[in-house]
């Protein structure tokens, strides 16, 4: 396949997700960006406080978009299609990653500006540190729902390492989700590198298996 008729075929791959598979982890990570926007006040908000809502609540739409990325494929008939075609299953797999990725950062983007109309004190390394979190919870979902095939196990390890940083986020060291909100910046670039190695690794499992 030459370079110009593979990428029409990877144009097209991407409408085609954009238009089937994209919209409903879409709307459930808008959805959850309204809800953070109700449950935590997000106006003239300073220091750690900046951070709260961004790494207590707005961190699950990187499951929402991530962890559900093989989500068409849980349907047998629709696996066994996608797999079927000339252009390989892996790279329909990168490509809903990287517009997912895409979508995470445009989203915190927009929440962040929300937050600075509302006069609060959002600082460049907020939105860093809620990119690399929201990535490294994201990726997890991705890693685990592609190599087990159950993207609710992909959410359930989301969970449960939220979880974890919650209730013990001193043991996880640079890897608490919630950092942040104790006042310390430390770690945020190791996560956002823990969430790539997931990815990466999850995908090179998953070719082995011969699963994409």
């Amino acid at each position: 396949m030459d370079a110009h008729l593979r990428a029409e075929t990877l144009w097209g791959i991407l409408k085609t997700n954009l238009h089937r598979q994209f919209p409903l982890p879409a709307l459930a990570a808008v959805a959850l960006m309204a809800l953070t926007g109700l449950v935590f006040n997000l106006n003239s908000l300073e220091g750690d406080a900046v951070a709260r809502p961004l790494e207590m609540l707005l961190v699950w739409v990187g499951p929402a978009l991530l962890a559900t990325v093989f989500l068409p494929e849980q349907n047998p008939e629709i696996r066994d299609v996608v797999r079927a075609r000339q252009t390989g299953y892996l790279w329909v797999c990168l490509l809903r990653i990287l517009y997912s990725v895409l979508a995470v950062a445009l989203l915190i983007l927009a929440f962040t500006g929300i937050m600075r109309a509302g006069e609060s004190r959002v600082l460049p390394y907020h939105i860093w540190g809620c990119i690399c979190s929201t990535m490294l919870l994201g990726a997890l979902g991705l890693a685990v729902s592609g190599v087990t095939g159950n993207v609710a196990g992909g959410l359930m390890a989301c969970m449960l390492y939220y979880l974890a940083s919650y209730g013990m986020g001193r043991k996880l060291g640079v890897f608490s989700l919630f950092s942040m909100s104790k006042g310390s910046m430390q770690g945020k670039g190791w996560q956002l590198l823990a969430a790539a190695v997931l990815a990466a690794g999850a995908l090179l499992v998953m070719r082995r298996r011969r699963q994409i």
